[in-house]
């Protein structure tokens, strides 16, 4: 397929979404302008032999959303569970007689960057920690989109950086260097967009000085909402110790459930038929909005997750088509340029993955693409390790900035606030991208001056 007849698709692809996001309309509506501008496409140019090799690599591309259709299946399952047995309102309340409520941004970020550099995990990590936080920071008055975004950022330091995460191990062997050595190089930008962005949350916090003066009455005041059983803590406890030990996380998620289901049935009480209705419509207080617990709580249940599902399985006859097909290598070999500097090269890169995050809505497809299709340019001209990190600060965080690809999505419907609200203040996901550029200006011109130094000594 020609360079502009697949320009002129992602530009379809990217125009429904947006139109279908504006419209407020289902975005696989929207998508699937884009799916059926790449099928005609790939046919008309005969970059997939005919309809029996199309269908097939869309079905392996919808077989490769499965964990993450399971995970939104299951998120919806969880947040009614324990927001109807009263754990999230436990938590709060917990949290509330523990935390300083002056700092409670910045804790949310340190805790959950920790947290998540153990896990390797962001869904893990902000189901686990996320949703007591954003009840906690809403009970408080904290803007809910300025907690999310601390919660993502936290989460992201760990789905970016720790060994145990898989979006990490992806990027060092899509780029083909060690997993040592993509840790080791993460280094530079990981201090400094940690460093930047916690003095950020902290002045947020400094500002908004959320709880000041009210510390003593706020625990009191939220714990009359419900019966405060030590059981309670049992469902997040599980939920935990599951991810630690490396269980998948869809059957750490059901784990979360079923305790959640039966310690809030035991301890709230309700019947068989008011729980499937909160399990499938989700749950919010009786006669009231619920200002108490986090917004993710509330009107969140199995049946809001269903359209999500319909564009997760879109995206994924999508993303089956362009990797099958090699439709995104024409763009690639153009990607770089003639004779680039490594912070132009890394800037390019960086707005190749977002590109790729922009219309095939995941984020595996952003790393492999960024890393693979350009491994075998960027090798003659630069190190092949400067193309590991410039993918994990790039391809890797960015899709979870685009409000329509999985991982945004997963984030956002966990936290209950979307990734065009968290957006601005998920500061891990942005300045790491302009970071990187910085580095490579720094390591392309220490690199330049030691070239030109060892030619006037063998001179």
């Amino acid at each position: 397929m020609g360079l502009w007849r697949m320009t002129g698709i992602v530009g379809i692809t990217a125009a429904g979404l947006g139109a279908a996001y504006a419209a407020e309309l289902p975005l696989a509506a929207g998508f699937s302008l884009g799916l059926a501008a790449l099928m005609a496409g790939a046919l008309r140019s005969r970059a997939v032999p005919g309809w029996a090799a199309l269908g097939r690599m869309m079905r392996e591309g919808v077989a490769h959303t499965k964990e993450v259709v399971w995970i939104l299946l299951l998120v919806g399952l969880l947040i009614p569970a324990w927001t109807a047995g009263g754990v999230v309102e436990y938590l709060v309340a917990a949290g509330l007689s523990l935390l300083d409520p002056a700092w409670i941004v910045t804790f949310g970020f340190a805790f959950a960057s920790a947290i998540a550099m153990v896990l390797g995990t962001s869904t893990g990590t902000l189901s686990a920690v996320g949703i007591p936080l954003m009840g906690i920071a809403a009970h408080l008055g904290v803007p809910l989109p300025l907690m999310a975004g601390a919660l993502v950022s936290g989460a992201f330091v760990g789905d970016r950086t720790s060994p145990f995460s898989s979006a990490h191990q992806l990027v060092a062997s899509s780029a083909g260097v060690p997993e040592r050595a993509l840790f080791r190089l993460l280094r530079p930008t990981t201090y400094a967009g940690f460093a930047l962005a916690l003095a950020v949350f902290a002045a947020f916090d400094r500002i908004g000085a959320w709880g000041r003066g009210g510390e003593a009455g706020v625990g009191v005041a939220y714990s009359g909402g419900g019966d405060e059983h030590w059981l309670l803590a049992v469902p997040p406890a599980l939920l935990l110790i599951c991810i630690l030990v490396r269980l998948r996380t869809r059957h750490a998620f059901v784990v979360g459930i079923v305790s959640g289901v039966a310690v809030g049935a035991y301890v709230q009480g309700g019947t068989v038929q008011e729980w499937i209705g909160w399990l499938w419509h989700g749950y919010a207080e009786p006669g009231g909005s619920g200002a108490g617990t986090s917004a993710a709580a509330h009107g969140k249940g199995l049946a809001a997750m269903i359209e999500l599902v319909a564009l997760i399985a879109l995206a994924g006859a999508y993303n089956g088509i362009m990797e099958n097909a090699g439709l995104v290598r024409p763009i690639a070999a153009r990607v770089l340029g003639a004779k680039p500097t490594l912070a132009g090269a890394t800037a390019r890169t960086g707005l190749f993955g977002l590109g790729l995050s922009l219309v095939s809505c995941t984020q595996t497809l952003p790393i492999m693409m960024t890393a693979r299709s350009l491994s075998a340019v960027w090798v003659e001209r630069f190190p092949r390790e400067h193309l590991a990190r410039v993918t994990a600060d790039t391809s890797l965080l960015l899709a979870a900035l685009v409000p329509w690809n999985m991982i945004a999505v997963l984030c956002g419907t966990i936290l209950g606030v979307g990734a065009e609200r968290y957006a601005p203040y998920a500061l891990f996901l942005w300045v790491p991208p302009l970071l990187t550029v910085g580095w490579s200006a720094w390591s392309g011109s220490r690199r330049q001056e030691e070239q030109v130094g060892g030619s006037a000594m063998g001179r």
